[in-house]
């Protein structure tokens, strides 16, 4: 949460609460963060593009076949729910470094 705070580009980030459900064919699922940035270029200067819309997931490995078989489908079912369904930036990652 910290290295999130820290980040300028960083408009808006929310820990999703328990009640936010994506439902899915294995069952509920519910992601760990909403985050709004503002895209930056190469200098680091925002740009004239639209916010960025992320959901994020937390976990301590971004690989898949480290995880349990359940988690790994509720991610694929979450990918494709935010990313396919709403056009949403959605990934695993282990801390804020890896955002755009």
């Amino acid at each position: 949460m910290k290295d999130l705070e820290r980040r300028d580009d960083v408009k808006l980030y929310l820990k999703l609460p328990n009640w936010f459900i994506v439902p899915t064919p294995i069952g509920e699922y519910n992601p760990d963060w909403a985050i709004v940035m503002e895209p930056r270029d190469e200098n680091g200067k925002p740009t004239d593009d639209q916010l960025l819309y992320l959901v994020r997931e937390t976990k301590d490995t971004t690989n898949l076949n480290e995880l349990r078989p359940d988690e790994v489908r509720k991610i694929h079912c979450g990918a494709r729910h935010f990313e396919d369904a709403l056009g949403v930036s959605y990934k695993v990652v282990t801390s804020a470094k890896e955002l755009p």
